[in-house]
Order: C-alpha cells, then structure tokens, then sequence
C-alpha cells in the first residue's frame, strides 16, 4: 500500500444529521424559499400545529415549497438544536433510515421535529419525512408536576362557567382535561355515567391492552410500578378513576345533557345538565369538546349488519358490546362474525373454555405478533425503549401511509415480518391481505382490518378453532347463518364483533368555533390532548387571524 492512499470514514449517524440540519436551515432562510438541498423529491411534511393552526399533511417537493414558504417565513423559526439520540432505523432487510429530534423555537412557541433521511442515489442524505409539532407556547407554564399542587375542588352551583366542558370521562376526556387544566384553562368534565371508567368495566373479561404499559400512560400520571406488561380491563378502568382523583379534575358522573345552544355573538355554549338526584343546573363555556373513546364503548355507537331472517333463529344474538366473558356462554356452539382485535379476543376466550368456536372472516384480515408491534412503535428493536415522549413522537413521524405509497419498501417490509405465523394461518383457511394492502396500511389508513396476535393464531393452526373465510352472511337460519355460497354454520350464539361507527373531524377544528372532538385509545388520547389544549389556548390568547388560517405574534 503507498503513502498516498487513503481510506474514508464512514460518517456517524450524528455528523450526516447536523450536516443535513445545516442544509435545511440554509434552505429555510436563504432569499428564495427553497427544500431542495434538504429534502427528497418524494418526501412528506407533516405539520402539527408548529407552522399553521391546523394538521397539515403535504406530500411531494413541489407541493411542500408552494405550501409551507408563507408559514415558514411569519413563523420566523431559529435556535435549532439537534437532541441527543440519532440512530439508524432498518425498517426492511435493504432499506436504512437515519432518525433524530430536533428542536427550534418560532414566534410564538418552542416547537420540536422528527426528521428521517434517507441516502439518495448520489449518496446524499435528505429527509424522506419531517414531522414538525407545536411543543408548548411561549410564556405559558405547566401547572402540573411532582411540586405543583393539584387542582382545587370545583364549587358546584346551580348556574356554573367554565373556560372549556368536556363530555365523557374517558381516556380521552380525562387527557383534555389534564392537558387544559395544566395550562390553566378551567375545564369541566361530564360523565353520563355512574362511576370513571365503566367505559372499560363493560368489557369483555378478557380484554386487555395490545400494547405494553410504558405505550398506554396518560399524561402527567403512570400506570402504577406493580402493574403488568399488558394491562387489564379492569386496571385500567380503576387507572383512570385514580387519575382523577390524582390530578383533582372537575368530574360530574351521572350527567346527562338535557339541552344544548350555542350563541355566536358571545361565542358561549350553554348546557342543560342535569344530574342524578339533585336539580339541574347550567354550565357555560366558551370550548365544547365531545371526548369518544372509539374502542371503548366511551360514546361510540355499536354496529350489527342488517341480517335477514333474524327472527327466525332460535339461539341468541350479541353485539361484541355486550359479551363480558365465557362464564356467560358455556360449552355452546359460538359463531364469531368479524376478525379484527375483538372478534379474535372473544373467539379465543369461548374457546379455550370448551365453546365449539367458528370464526367468520369475510375479508383478508392483516395478522402482526406482538412482539413485532412493539417494535413497531419504536423501531428500537433489541435496544433500549426511549421515554415516552420521545417514543411517541418517533411512532408518528415514520409516515405509514408513505410506505403504503412506496409499495417497495411497503411489500419489502411485509414479506420478513411474522413470516411463519402468517404461513400457518394460510394453510388451515385463513384469509391474509397482498402485500400492498398489508399491516402498515391498514394500521395507518384503514385503521381497522388487522389483529395483533395474542394467542388466538395458534388456537386456529391447531384447529381448536375453525375460520369460515371469504363469503358473506346471507341470512339466518333457524339453526345459525347461512353464507352466499350456500353453506351453514350451526350456532347457538351468533356474536356480532362488526366494530362501531366512526366520526370524522378529530383533535383539530371542526368547522364550527368552539366545537371540538376526541376520540382514540391510549396513545391518541395522550398525544393527540396536547394538541388540542394548545390550540384552545391558542385561541384564548388570541393567537390566530380572523380567519384562524394562519397565526400572529403578539
């Protein structure tokens, strides 16, 4: 070897992300708006509040520069900073990302942003998506914290006013109010029913979380150190009891909203609320947030198929709402109609306790382990799960839906994960999605159409319970469910696992001012709260033009 030759050093995930953040930063505040240097032509944007008042998805070069040159510019972004903790992401066997954290301020906030690059064909690095979010507005203080007192019991009169009412005391209600209460924005819950958490009570036994604990916080309060990997029903029902009581927030149970108005002039709502026993009263608030914990019967509304002949059958007939465990059933013949998380919960329970079980899939259904979707959320597999807050932010800034898009890498990363458990579920019946209409899609698009594996897949390989696959329901029978191919199912119990409907306009404005609406599991309700407390807070503190398109500075 002579003198003269060199070898080059590789780069560190950490030197290619602050060269790429210089890039960017050059981009943004060069004379001429531009994202060339620092982005791809087929990347995303996504924006949470950091540039305009509103989740803005923005999808391709051109589109992004046309978009975000005018919010950029009023936001006047500055003090980037790029956080500790860049790694590189595999996401398929050939196919590397590198993710980071950074943070800046704006105008009127401190903002932080979740870039993931990818290397280009002449070797450069550029980001593929970048996730930017409103983190807190500037000179507003957290309340809440381990030396903050908790908030003071409400007085409760005949006549009462808030800043915001939120209806419905679950996951999500709970986290809004948290989240208001914490910027000190006086906050007013409304439960129809008797107790916090029934919601979850009025489960099935056997449910419990699909994800760990550490993924299922709500904010400012854990789950208790002694509680397991996968949380019960029931713990965490008695969670969100303890969760109010822990924060002090304002809770009616056994509210029932008599009466609803808006008046336009004054921008005030007016409820009619009365309340179990005692006189009704009235609430007044400028924010009405209706709080719908889909997946948890927390106001949702269950959906069966209008199914011909239904009178005609002599066993009975449930929706999943209304299944609360297999001491109920017996060793009957069960017929399970859908293949989504419930439907296969309620299919295994009847089964491993001596319920001759048919589960009906009348579409490909996405199947994922566990384990898999645990490292899903992080893509830290093997290695160290990062706080909460960081985790959240790294599950939504891998755009899903951009997978879905590039089917390459979609059908890349579909065709190694969980390989042998999908393969056993094809050969006795089951019905699985092509790899362009996989998990990630469904998870990030459909949000429905997929089950994550906690033992039902075995009791189907091994036959305990049989998967009737690919045909619809014609009409009941005297003696169960008739199919369009004409073949029957024998039932003593048909369920109903045909999930709910579903409401649009969620966590952000809804076209109506002061008109707001929530709904998720655990990790939108605590994610997606911050959001929409900021951006009521944003309107208290005037921060919007007239035609709330668009902030402005105080």
């Amino acid at each position: 070897m002579s003198g003269s030759e060199t070898f080059s050093v590789p780069l560190s995930a950490e030197a290619i992300s602050s060269a790429w953040l210089a890039a960017f930063i050059s981009d943004i505040s060069g004379p001429s708006f531009t994202l060339k240097r620092s982005f791809t032509n087929d990347s995303y944007w996504r924006d949470i509040l950091a540039f305009t008042p509103d989740f803005r998805t923005l999808h391709s070069l051109p589109k992004m520069q046309h978009f975000f040159s005018v919010p950029v510019a009023l936001a006047r972004p500055s003090q980037f900073r790029l956080l500790p903790g860049v790694r590189h992401r595999r996401i398929s066997p050939t196919k590397t990302f590198i993710q980071g954290i950074i943070q800046f301020d704006t105008v009127i906030a401190q903002c932080s942003a979740v870039f993931t690059l990818t290397q280009t064909e002449d070797s450069s690095w550029k980001a593929w998506s970048f996730v930017t979010m409103m983190d807190r507005l500037s000179g507003v203080v957290d309340r809440f914290d381990a030396h903050t007192p908790l908030c003071r019991p409400a007085e409760w009169n005949t006549t009462m006013e808030y800043t915001a009412v939120v209806v419905g005391a679950g996951q999500c209600g709970l986290s809004v109010a948290a989240r208001l209460e914490n910027l000190g924005i006086s906050t007013l819950v409304l439960e129809r029913s008797g107790r916090i958490g029934n919601s979850w009570r009025s489960r099935y036994d056997s449910l419990e979380t699909n994800t760990p604990k550490a993924f299922n916080h709500l904010p400012f309060v854990d789950f208790p150190e002694g509680s397991g990997t996968y949380i019960p029903c029931g713990d965490v029902a008695d969670y969100l009891e303890n969760y109010q009581r822990t924060l002090g927030l304002h809770v009616l149970t056994s509210a029932h909203i008599s009466a609803t108005s808006y008046d336009a002039s004054s921008s005030t709502w007016t409820l009619s609320v009365s309340l179990s026993g005692q006189a009704s009263i009235t609430v007044k608030a400028r924010h009405l947030i209706g709080a719908i914990g889909v997946g948890t019967r927390g106001g949702a509304l269950p959906f069966t198929p209008p199914i011909p002949g239904k009178t005609s059958f002599l066993g009975s007939v449930i929706h999943s709402s209304e299944y609360k465990s297999s001491s109920c059933v017996g060793a009957q013949k069960v017929v399970v109609v859908g293949a989504a998380c419930s439907a296969h919960d309620i299919a295994q329970d009847v089964a491993n306790h001596g319920s001759q079980t048919v589960l009906v899939q009348r579409s490909p259904t996405a199947v994922v382990s566990r384990q898999t979707i645990n490292s899903l959320l992080t893509g830290y597999v093997g290695q160290d799960i990062p706080p909460t807050e960081i985790a959240d932010r790294l599950y939504v800034a891998l755009p899903l839906s951009a997978l879905q898009d590039s089917k390459y890498n979609a059908m890349e990363m579909h065709a190694h994960i969980d390989q042998d458990l999908r393969e056993n579920l094809s050969r006795n019946g089951y019905l699985l999605p092509g790899p362009e209409d996989n998990f990630f899609h469904r998870l990030s698009i459909r949000r429905g159409g997929f089950y994550i594996d906690r033992g039902c897949a075995q009791l189907i390989t091994s036959g305990k319970i049989t998967v009737k696959s690919g045909h619809e329901v014609s009409h009941f029978s005297p003696s169960g469910l008739v199919f369009d191919d004409g073949s029957q199912v024998v039932a003593d119990l048909v369920i109903f696992a045909t999930g709910d409907y579903e409401f649009a306009g969620i966590w952000r404005p809804t076209g109506h001012n002061g008109l707001w609406f929530a709904e998720g599991d655990l990790f939108a309700a605590r994610f997606y709260s911050q959001f929409i407390a900021l951006q009521i807070m944003a309107r208290e503190m005037g921060l919007l033009s007239a035609d709330q398109k668009t902030y402005i500075s105080c």
